[in-house]
């Protein structure tokens, strides 16, 4: 290779090594590390329900953490849950709470369902859940 050669290759690298550094994204501390959630309960029963009928609960949770709690998502098992939920930060020490609405129209016997909360936690996720026994 000559000395032509090699200069044009390190003027053609030259600036994409430079474009590839000043584009890098800065992290930011999320300190996951630095929160956590504390449920009042996990788990609900909502005992016999009528096929077809409507039944809601709420989830209270409090942020035990030293940083803002941030629900990013939650995802239910089905169409037949709704989860809805508060979408500003939990400040430590505060409470928050999601509401859910399990629809047992189509449904029938005993039924277990659960809900999936992504948060800015260790664990990255939580597990909710509930049963319902649904009769005619």
């Amino acid at each position: 290779m000559g000395n032509k050669t090699k200069k044009r290759t390190l003027y053609f690298l030259l600036p994409l090594f430079i474009l590839f550094f000043s584009c890098q994204e800065k992290k930011t501390n999320v300190k996951a590390e630095n929160t956590s959630i504390e449920w009042r309960k996990k788990d609900w029963n909502f005992g016999n329900v009528i096929q077809g009928e409507e039944v809601a609960h709420t989830f209270h949770f409090r942020n035990t953490g030293q940083s803002n709690l941030f629900i990013k998502k939650i995802e239910t098992g089905c169409g037949c849950t709704i989860a809805n939920y508060d979408k500003v930060p939990v400040l430590p020490g505060k409470e928050g709470k999601i509401e859910i609405t399990f629809n047992s129209a189509g449904r029938y016997g005993k039924q277990y369902k659960e809900i999936c909360i992504f948060a800015n936690i260790p664990e990255k996720q939580t597990i909710l859940s509930f049963t319902a026994n649904v009769t005619e």
